[in-house]
């Protein structure tokens, strides 16, 4: 059920219902409405969140059922698919900064990395 899969990726990755309704831009409570199953997300909304946690919207709406759901498993999954590390290793910060990163276009998140290879020592 969409509800719950939702519910089990935000826990997965440690967000809280407030986090990923501001990194997504909508109310929290809105959001909430979502994981009770009262409303769903469109298709703008569903995009945003699978971006969020870098994966498909198949995963959330539980077409890809090649992938457990739930918890405990989630993380593993997410290593074997992504090849990266789980959004839970990063602080809140970091989350917030990645979750907005990923809402970018392609030419937005070019110019991000060129302007953060420019001022910075991490070149």
């Amino acid at each position: 059920m969409l509800s719950e899969q939702l519910k089990i990726i935000r826990k997965a990755n440690k967000f809280t219902q407030q986090g990923l309704a501001d990194a997504i831009g909508i109310e929290r409570s809105t959001y909430a409405s979502y994981e009770t199953g009262r409303n769903k997300p469109d298709v703008v909304l569903l995009s945003r969140i699978a971006k969020v946690f870098d994966v498909s919207s198949d995963f959330i709406l539980e077409i890809d059922t090649t992938v457990p759901l739930n918890v405990e498993d989630i993380s593993v999954q997410y290593k074997k698919k992504s090849g990266n590390k789980l959004v839970s290793t990063l602080s809140k910060e970091e989350k917030n900064v990645l979750a907005k990163y990923r809402l970018l276009s392609d030419n937005k998140k070019a110019e991000l990395v060129d302007f953060l290879e420019k001022n910075t020592a991490l070149k």
